[in-house]
């Protein structure tokens, strides 16, 4: 399985797979720095055009870099928890996609790998396979093109929320 899995075009694959652990330590108690992630979406604090958008239920929190241009279903998005730690609170979470979106490129891709797997004894079949795989690739690879950064703003959005004081929020 572990073989098949490495066959995946690179952007599918990284699609698929949530990124590394990311931790964003704060000095405030974890009630003042949700309230200030929830405060702050729809604001900007980085020089890519866009806004943070977002949820925070509890103390889980899914953010994503909304484009003013267009809606992409395929954008990244940051699902993490404010926890307590030693001397205030800290953000814990990884880049990831939404999973609706993830579920419906697993059938999408499942279903041409087993379809291009059943018709192996043509050389088209699979070869028109592989070739739909690297078509979502390339869809991949243009939105990462045309709308670079969104997975740095989000963080350099969170890393703002922990940093900045409470008196310059909204009221």
């Amino acid at each position: 399985m572990q073989s098949l899995w490495r066959l995946l075009p690179p952007k599918v694959r990284q699609f698929f797979e949530d990124g590394p652990e990311t931790v964003i330590l704060s000095g405030m108690p974890p009630e003042d720095l949700l309230y200030r992630i929830y405060a702050s979406f729809g604001e900007t604090f980085s020089m890519s055009p866009g806004s943070a958008q977002g949820n925070v239920i509890g103390s889980t929190i899914r953010v994503r870099w909304k484009c003013p241009y267009m809606r992409d279903d395929f954008e990244p998005l940051f699902r993490g928890r404010v926890e307590a730690a030693e001397g205030g609170s800290r953000i814990v979470g990884c880049m990831s996609h939404n999973r609706f979106v993830q579920g419906f490129m697993a059938f999408y891709c499942g279903v041409i790998l087993l379809f291009s797997l059943l018709m192996v004894w043509t050389v088209i079949i699979p070869l028109g396979g592989w070739g739909l795989l690297w078509l979502a690739n390339a869809l991949f690879s243009f939105g990462d093109h045309f709308y670079p950064g969104r997975r740095e703003s989000i963080i350099e959005h969170l890393r703002v929320c922990a940093a900045r004081p409470f008196t310059d929020l909204p009221p």
